[in-house]
């Protein structure tokens, strides 16, 4: 589990599964976007803090990027993508 200034989700997720990120500031967006590429999705944060993110489905070793926040506020955190189980 990754955590920073109120934001916690996990380290690693499944190839086209989905994670949480929890975001117990008062930021109302998450942003979602592949290592490597320019594009990304943003989420509303749900009023439970708790905001369900697809994964995409990419090859195991893949990473992603979640960001929270604007500015000097701006948190990043990096999730490997990997296999799902047999």
């Amino acid at each position: 589990m990754q955590q920073g200034e109120g934001i916690r989700v996990t380290s690693t997720a499944v190839s086209g599964g989905s994670i949480t990120v929890n975001v117990g500031t008062a930021d109302d967006q998450v942003e979602v976007g592949v290592v490597g590429s320019n594009d990304s999705t943003s989420y509303n944060v749900s009023a439970n803090k708790d905001t369900p993110i697809p994964v995409p489905a990419l090859p195991p070793g893949s990473t992603i990027v979640v960001r929270v926040g604007k500015g000097e506020r701006r948190r990043r955190f990096l999730i490997t993508i990997v296999a799902p189980p047999p």
